[in-house]
């Protein structure tokens, strides 16, 4: 509409004009005639103090107050140390710093992965290592991705060149094989190039997901739920 009426007022071009327009589709027509915008609209936590939270509203920085809306219609619902919910066409989404959200809500760009802890406390998932699945348990105290001598054989891992080293687990000392991975995947989240360790026993009885995974991707825990979201 506005692009209507701005050309409406640019009498040297008006003639002209009016023969482009004879020639646009009628499609072309309505689409001028909707309200603005016809895009998906971005919303951003920047920042969270007390009952406020600083969003960022398809590029306009927003301040808002518990309960208070934006000029766009994106209401604050609460907001404390960890996190923002926000309304938004009738429909509520939490928002945590250094995320954002389509209003339209589509799919994140950047895959995400939530674990529940099991009963002992631990974050247990399946992965699929070089294409082939396996159970993994989480551990941010192991330095790579650590498998039993029996589940790299059933995964094919190829351990005739690998270097061996000393390692030391709850049973002493052990020997162990290094190796690198070509994929590990969890749901949508996909690490190539993965640093590995196989030990020559049965020893860890579940695969453990360390470092060399871990590293490599964003970890945050909330409310007893693990969230690991891609970087890229």
């Amino acid at each position: 509409m506005y692009y209507l009426l701005l050309r409406l007022f640019d009498w040297h071009n008006w003639q002209r004009y009016l023969r482009d327009i004879m020639h646009k589709p009628l499609s072309y027509l309505i689409l001028c005639l909707l309200p603005y915008p016809l895009t998906a609209q971005e919303v951003h936590l920047q920042a969270l103090f007390g009952n406020s939270a600083a969003l960022e509203v398809d590029g306009y920085r927003r301040i808002l107050k518990t309960g208070q809306k934006s000029p766009e219609g994106v209401q604050l619902l609460e907001a404390n140390s960890d996190f923002a919910r926000i309304k938004f066409n009738g429909r509520e989404q939490r928002l945590t710093l250094n995320t954002s959200v389509a209003t339209s809500y589509q799919k994140p760009n950047r895959s995400e992965v939530r674990l529940t802890a099991d009963g002992g406390g631990h974050f247990t998932t399946n992965a699929w290592v070089n294409g082939r699945k396996v159970s993994v348990m989480v551990d941010s105290g192991a330095t790579s991705v650590v498998f039993n001598y029996p589940t790299a054989r059933r995964l094919g891992l190829n351990l005739n060149d690998a270097q061996t080293i000393k390692v030391s687990t709850a049973n002493g000392i052990t020997t162990a094989h290094q190796v690198n991975l070509k994929s590990v995947t969890i749901d949508g989240i996909k690490l190539t190039n993965v640093h590995a360790t196989v030990h020559t026993d049965a020893f860890p009885q579940v695969t453990l997901l360390g470092n060399s995974f871990l590293s490599r991707v964003d970890m945050q825990q909330q409310n007893g739920v693990l969230i690991l979201r891609a970087r890229y």
